[in-house]
């Protein structure tokens, strides 16, 4: 019996969905996410449309930072809180984005699931977990099944014999995350490291001087903002750091950053051995310049390659999450959703936090 499943992938430039029937692509296609942000029901008309011609059997829903697996039809207003962390300007005023869309997705009798970010893993110790929310949101995870099934087509192995770093560069955040034995056992987030927009770590005495931090604070102070050139693209950007000094500036800045936390994550690993090989995703790790940078700094120490991706358009979480999909129907790609342990994912992405914050917010939200 044929299954129909379908991966969505909310990124900061694009919104990408990836339809499979029995590991036949079916969907390929990408809507600029400002368009989603101001027309949300584009993304359920997607959706919908597909479910028309071919009745979806599964979703792998927008995610965010995830959730331990939970049918997006059980979804309630402090589960979609948790997968935003993004408060209200006014009591009764409406999340924009994502947070619109899973309510929209909720009404639809469409079969979907929330799936987790890194932190809900059993895989990754609590120790690494303590004051930590932002180790790799959901559509990480989704990337990093599609850097297993390359590691276990290019090398032949099973998913359990897969290891890897995978580097994920994005056009607003840039994530590093650990595979050993095919399963997660760390990730830096996008709020840690550098990013093309996004500024990584604040220095604690910088947030002092800010006062109040504002979920834009993260958004803003990567490669783009140290260059002058907050309103260019990827590529326009790199094309630049040819020939103007504080591009170039901004991009040794931005490597050196990404240079750390592979050394850093690399500790996370049981064995030297197992640090088999970098591989690279996201829209930046397309591009030559970045690609090339990334190689020279990274690949004495572990060889570094591109991840193989397996569509036209849809970038490589949109086909992770539908090949999760996928694996939770018992399908194809089974083994390795059932080595990722996905079901043994639980908890909140506010576990383990030990620096005190108000939590009231939490409090009032609404759990029906």
């Amino acid at each position: 019996m044929t299954k129909t499943v379908l991966g969505i992938d909310p990124g900061s430039l694009s919104w990408d969905f990836f339809g499979l029937n029995d590991d036949q692509i079916i969907l390929d296609t990408s809507i600029p996410t400002k368009d989603i942000i101001r027309e949300p029901r584009k993304c359920i008309t997607v959706i919908k449309s597909l479910h028309k011609k071919h009745k979806i059997d599964l979703m792998v829903a927008p995610s965010g930072f995830g959730l331990p697996l939970r049918k997006s039809s059980e979804l309630t207003e402090k589960d979609i809180f948790l997968t935003l962390l993004k408060f209200q300007k006014k009591e009764k005023e409406e999340l924009l984005g994502l947070g619109e869309i899973l309510r929209l997705i909720k009404k639809e009798n469409i079969p979907g699931v929330m799936v987790p970010g890194v932190k809900h893993l059993s895989t990754v110790p609590r120790y690494r977990k303590i004051n930590k929310i932002d180790m790799g949101t959901a559509d990480k995870l989704c990337t990093a099944v599609v850097g297993i099934k390359d590691q276990m087509e290019t090398y032949n192995l099973p998913p359990e014999r897969t290891n890897f770093i995978m580097v994920e560069i994005g056009y607003g955040f840039t994530a590093v995350l650990a595979i050993e034995n095919g399963k997660i056992i760390d990730g830096i987030g996008g709020s840690n490291i550098m990013g093309f927009r996004a500024c990584g770590s604040l220095d604690g005495e910088l947030a002092y001087l800010i006062k109040e931090i504002k979920k834009e604070n993260i958004y803003k102070g990567g490669v783009a903002y140290i260059a002058g050139y907050s309103d260019l693209s990827l590529k326009e950007i790199s094309l630049l750091a040819e020939k103007d000094e504080q591009t170039r500036i901004a991009f040794q800045a931005y490597i050196s950053s990404v240079q750390k936390a592979v050394y850093s994550i690399s500790s996370s690993f049981s064995e030297k051995e197992k640090k088999k090989e970098i591989l690279l995703a996201g829209r930046g790790a397309n591009i030559n310049y970045i690609q090339h940078n990334i190689y020279d700094a990274l690949n004495d120490f572990i060889p570094v390659r591109l991840m193989k991706t397996y569509s036209q358009i849809a970038k490589r979480a949109a086909q992770g999450a539908a090949y999760i999909a996928d694996g939770l129907l018992g399908g194809k790609y089974k083994p390795i959703v059932n080595n990722l342990e996905l079901n043994h994912a639980s908890g909140s992405i506010l576990d383990d936090i030990f620096i005190p914050f108000k939590k009231d917010y939490l409090n009032r939200k609404n759990n029906k």
